[in-house]
């Protein structure tokens, strides 16, 4: 199920989700416009100044960006694994920590939980279609 990891397309993901993410970062803007608060903001008064609503509609819309990101990689990728769309959903998720300058290994591993559960289950499904497609053509 797992087979050899395909390096090439763990790269290829990275660059799928972590531009969706940025697409799911832009679509937030526009949906909550002047409600955002300051990136200098404490995480925890960012959350509060969200409120739960609108910081629920954030995080499904960033996990659907890696879960889309993940059938992309699933259903293009050669061969049978999902884990290379999980793998990029967590080196998406590093980068962009590194980037923002709040990367550290707590945030990694409780920012990267669900991006990565996310990635899992768009190449599982993504590696599903894959095969019934495969199967048709026959």
């Amino acid at each position: 199920m797992f087979g050899n990891l395909d390096w090439r397309w763990i790269g290829i993901g990275v660059a799928i989700m972590f531009g969706l993410n940025i697409l799911a970062s832009l679509i937030l803007v526009a949906l909550m416009g002047d409600s955002l608060p300051p990136t200098t903001a404490d995480p925890q008064d960012a959350a509060q100044a969200l409120g739960g609503g609108r910081l629920l509609l954030g995080a499904l819309i960033g996990i659907a960006s890696f879960a889309i990101g993940g059938y992309i990689v699933g259903r293009k990728s050669p061969g049978r694994t999902i884990l290379e769309p999980g793998i990029s959903a967590a080196i998406a998720v590093l980068i962009g920590l590194l980037l923002s300058g709040a990367f550290t290994l707590g945030n990694l591993l409780t920012g990267g939980l669900l991006p990565f559960l996310a990635g899992l289950l768009g190449g599982y499904l993504g590696e599903r279609q894959q095969t019934q497609h495969a199967v048709v053509d026959r």
